[in-house]
């Protein structure tokens, strides 16, 4: 057996109890864990049985060469992952922008609300200062 044989499997499963771990915890969506599990779970096939498992993928799909099959699949989940981000970027830059204008709405009100306390205040203060003469 090759070094990366103990390694790569040793790596998946590491990485594997770190998403367990964050998925009870609820530090991450269920969807983003499952696609994690998926990728590190396919790295620990890979690990242990490459040949096996790339030449079945490659029938599978039908493609001739087994090295193919798995760059057809990595470039796939690295596109696939790409349209994920690519998704959370817009909606956290949409959520982002509703967020500013709110807080600039709220900050104006702020100002007219601390701008009419000090008018009155200031008309209060002439009222005493005009009782006074």
């Amino acid at each position: 057996m090759e070094l990366y044989q103990f390694l790569a499997p040793a790596l998946a499963a590491y990485y594997i109890y770190r998403l367990i771990v964050e998925l009870k915890n609820r530090r991450k969506f269920l969807f983003t864990n499952v696609i994690w599990l998926f990728f590190w779970g396919l790295i620990a096939v890979l690990g242990v049985v490459p040949h096996e498992f790339s030449t079945q993928l490659a029938n599978v799909l039908g493609i001739k060469s087994n090295i193919n099959a798995i760059i057809f699949i990595a470039l796939a989940f690295v596109i696939l992952l790409c349209f994920y981000l690519s998704a959370k970027i817009d909606n956290m830059d949409r959520k982002i922008t509703e967020l500013v204008r709110q807080l600039a709405l709220d900050e104006s009100k702020i100002r007219d609300l601390e701008r009419k306390r000090i008018q009155e205040m200031k008309d209060r203060e002439e009222g005493k200062f005009i009782n006074k003469i």
